[in-house]
């Protein structure tokens, strides 16, 4: 059985090299971090025109030290002021996994790079709604 973000990583272009160890967390947990924003309702959804270039690289970045050096605590810190969270059992099953995973290796790299990883989740993104608005299904 396949992850969510398997599936959603499935629909990246060619040119995007597959991450591995804590950089992969690092792009699985901002791709569920993204899935799980309430785009309708919630107030990301009403400053789409920003989100990827400063809402989602700053409040990352912000968890990074408001959070300590916890993944768990990390979590809690950018889902809350994203008003994100998993949106099925799937989602909640990968991201209890991510969450157990080692915490400063994966954080350096959110504090120190969330630009790039930004990028990459908007990469997917934007490959996974070309995909679903041809008729393929990645969710």
């Amino acid at each position: 059985m396949t992850s969510p973000t398997d599936r959603w990583l499935a629909a990246a272009p060619a040119g995007l090299p597959p991450l591995e160890g804590p950089a992969s967390t690092a792009e699985r947990l901002l791709l569920l971090l993204h899935y799980g924003i309430d785009w309708d309702s919630g107030w990301v959804g009403r400053r789409r025109e920003t989100y990827w270039t400063q809402h989602l690289p700053n409040r990352v970045r912000v968890a990074t030290y408001i959070g300590g050096g916890d993944l768990d605590r990390w979590w809690s810190v950018v889902s809350r002021s994203l008003e994100s969270e998993p949106t099925n059992t799937d989602q909640r099953l990968e991201l209890a996994t991510l969450l157990r995973e080692e915490s400063e290796p994966v954080l350096t790299l959110l504090r120190e790079r969330p630009t790039s990883y930004v990028l990459r989740t908007r990469i997917v993104a934007e490959a996974v709604a070309a995909a679903r608005s041809s008729g393929r299904k990645n969710r």
